[in-house]
């Protein structure tokens, strides 16, 4: 692990936004587990905890849904009534959230500069350290011999990667998440199924997988965490036997493959006011630290990556809470209604971005998970040119990223608009073996 201190880390903290200590997600407004919750709207005050506080704004959200059944199905009509679901699911869920904090913008931070959240956040820093011994743990844990092996997976992220765990900052989220009574459990018993030890994966994984993500986490915080402590630096293969590849090391080779890197890191940057150019910067900062550990500590192993684009988020109301001082229209404060153009704007520039890391890793393999619905765009050597790669490099998952047009089937999936459930993970969670798959059949 590494402990010593960085020239990046060794920025002053006062450069870094400060919340109150304890928050339960920085992807959201602060609230507090068990918190009250006004809704003017309706009249009502909800101070029976998550569960009843739930089911009151669900009760809302169907009362507005049953009015808007009887309302036509012509297409202007239908936007309309979207729209107005929108509206309300985002008046109710700033209720819910309760929030009366400044927005806490990090636009001006350099997205690709290593540093720690504030040492007043205490959660975060808690959290950082069990991490760190889980990765230890895994280090000096035994390799499962098995001869049909698969790679250990290892998650990266934010929010939703954590969201594995059923927990943000290492408890059960409060009811701004919206997940129902269990939901927690639920989702983990998704991953033990699909990734973990319940899983044909998980019993011919060299070692269990990892989820190393912790909710808020922006490119830089992320990048500092990899380089102290949250990167496994094991070997997993008895070298003596190698596969010959004719003294070439940047030749792909799977049967020496030891893990998989599984990557989603990059929305909160926008959230937190950065532009999409910043963003994506710190997306590929974020990409090289893990790709420079794995070359530094296993020089002659090939590294795999599932990357995957942002996810689509339809917290509007955060959108709108960035201005000032990022606004569309800064002099007349016209804010952004949505994150989406932003996101749309980061994804479209990843395959570039992609293929950048592939000139500079030869030794591997990375392949972009994306939203898009046309199997015909469908990456591989025969379209990008640049790269001149012989596999597929984009796999287009679709709906199984999340990629609804309509907004009531979106939030089965994501009733906050923001976070899966366990329907969600499940859905995601075919997009994720499809590209595990691509890896294994390369």
């Amino acid at each position: 692990m590494v402990r010593s201190a960085s020239a990046a880390s060794s920025i002053s903290s006062s450069a870094l936004p400060r919340r109150r200590r304890k928050q339960v997600s920085l992807l959201l407004p602060p609230i507090t587990a068990g918190q009250s919750l006004t809704d003017t709207s309706s009249g009502f005050l909800c101070t029976s905890g998550r569960f009843r506080c739930a089911a009151a704004i669900a009760s809302i959200a169907l009362a507005v849904l049953l009015h808007i059944a009887g309302s036509g199905a012509h297409k202007n009509q239908k936007q309309h009534d979207d729209n107005v679901i929108i509206s309300s699911w985002n008046a109710n869920m700033e209720t819910l959230t309760g929030s009366s904090r400044p927005f806490q913008y990090i636009g001006d931070l350099d997205p690709s500069e290593p540093q720690p959240w504030h040492e007043e956040e205490e959660d975060w820093h808690a959290l950082h350290e069990t991490l760190v011994k889980r990765v230890e743990e895994s280090d000096a844990s035994a390799v499962n011999q098995v001869d049909n092996y698969l790679p250990q997976l290892i998650f990266y992220g934010d929010s939703i990667t954590e969201g594995w765990n059923g927990t943000s900052f290492g408890n059960v989220p409060g009811p701004h998440r919206m997940w129902a009574a269990g939901e927690d459990e639920s989702i983990r018993d998704v991953f033990a199924n699909t990734f973990g030890d319940r899983s044909d994966w998980g019993k011919r994984a060299l070692k269990p997988p990892l989820i190393l993500g912790i909710s808020g986490s922006k490119t830089y915080d992320f990048i500092w965490r990899v380089v102290n402590g949250e990167f496994p630096v094991s070997s997993l293969l008895d070298r003596a036997e190698e596969t010959d590849n004719n003294g070439d090391d940047s030749v792909f080779q799977i049967e020496q493959l030891e893990r998989i890197y599984i990557v989603l890191m990059g929305t909160n940057n926008l959230g937190g006011g950065m532009l999409p150019e910043p963003t994506l910067k710190g997306m590929d900062a974020a990409c090289r630290a893990i790709l420079q550990l794995h070359e530094k500590h296993f020089p002659n192993t090939p590294a795999a990556m599932l990357f995957s684009e942002l996810l689509p988020r339809k917290d509007d109301f955060r959108a709108v809470k960035m201005c000032p001082p990022r606004c569309k229209n800064v002099e007349k404060l016209v804010p952004y209604k949505s994150f989406m153009p932003g996101i749309n704007k980061v994804n479209r520039a990843l395959p570039d971005l992609l293929d950048g890391l592939r000139e500079d890793f030869k030794n591997s393999h990375i392949i972009l998970l994306s939203a898009n619905n046309d199997a015909s765009k469908v990456e591989t050597n025969k379209q990008n040119s640049k790269a001149n790669h012989s596999y597929t490099q984009v796999i287009n998952c679709g709906e199984e990223m999340f990629a609804f047009d309509d907004i009531n089937e979106s939030d089965v999936y994501m009733p906050d608009r923001l976070h899966p459930n366990a329907e969600g993970y499940k859905l995601w969670s075919r997009c994720l073996k499809k590209g595990l798959d691509v890896i294994l059949t390369r």
